[in-house]
């Protein structure tokens, strides 16, 4: 008889059941719910063009991104079904806030009020944290088994928000003067911080050869330049600008977008691995002959 310490009885492999559709819904949900955050925190009790913009646009991109994840299931007129696991499924959870943050939003919309305003930006805030919590709670998955997650996907919408915010305070020719270039900078200081923190939380081995490309060679560098190291360098040079220092914040917020879109791309197609299937010891008995 001889003993292994270990064996691999099935190797990590790529999950197959999320695509690029789940990484449209992850992106444009949390883009959607980040820009209606941003658009309530900057305008506060007023009713300001961007939070108008917001209130329709926010939900909009919402739903695009279900529509997404929708045709992916390959049976879109039975999503229905989604709602009745409330008290078992974050996906469900994630399509009652998506939807009472739609509702909410275009009640603050028709009949603006203060109260209907924080009611639709606590639904955004939560949405944005049950998308983290559908990976989360996909325990097969090395890289998605880890407790940051929840929190990541917030400061991605939260991230991505503030970019299209940016975009479309450009657009409008509305002038914020230096709060725009710093919120920006400060966005893309946070989203990068998370990241790295993701990158470098002390997980099992599986989780580490899982993280691997998103950590290792030109992709992963590139991956953080544009979600984090650009935007904040060109949001610093906007609050120096005394002209065009809008114009520095929108291409910081462009930046923002599309690295949030990567990060969550990484996230799904990249890191999306099964878990490898092992046991801790594996004993061999001789056949008798």
């Amino acid at each position: 008889m001889s003993a292994s310490p270990g064996a691999v009885l099935l190797p990590a492999r790529p999950q197959t059941l999320w695509g690029p559709p789940a990484v449209a819904n992850f992106a444009l949900g949390g883009l959607g719910s980040g820009l209606y955050l941003v658009a309530a925190l900057a305008g506060g009790l007023d009713r300001t063009p961007a939070v108008v913009t917001a209130a329709w646009l926010g939900p909009l991109l919402v739903l695009a991104g279900f529509g997404a994840v929708a045709l992916e299931a390959g049976r879109p007129l039975r999503g229905a079904r989604v709602l009745t696991r409330l008290s078992t499924s974050w996906m469900s959870r994630e399509c009652v806030l998506g939807l009472g943050f739609t509702a909410l939003a275009a009640l603050e919309f028709l009949a603006p009020g203060p109260a209907v305003r924080l009611a639709a930006a606590a639904a955004a805030a939560l949405f944005a944290v049950a998308q983290g919590f559908i990976p989360r709670r996909a325990r097969a998955v090395s890289a998605w088994d880890v407790p940051l997650l929840p929190l990541l996907f917030l400061v991605s919408a939260l991230a991505s928000g503030v970019g299209l915010h940016a975009l479309l305070g450009l657009v409008s020719g509305a002038d914020a003067g230096a709060a725009l270039p710093s919120a920006v900078a400060a966005a893309g200081l946070l989203a990068g911080l998370v990241w790295l923190a993701y990158l470098t939380w002390p997980g099992d081995e599986a989780f580490r050869a899982a993280i691997r490309p998103l950590r290792e060679g030109a992709p992963a560098v590139a991956t953080f330049a544009t979600a984090s190291i650009l935007p904040l360098a060109l949001g610093l040079l906007g609050t120096a600008l005394s002209r065009r220092a809008d114009l520095a914040a929108a291409l910081a917020g462009v930046l923002l977008i599309a690295g949030q879109v990567q990060v969550k791309s990484a996230l799904i197609l990249v890191a999306g691995r099964l878990r490898p299937v092992t046991v801790t010891r594996l004993t061999l008995g001789r056949r008798s002959s």
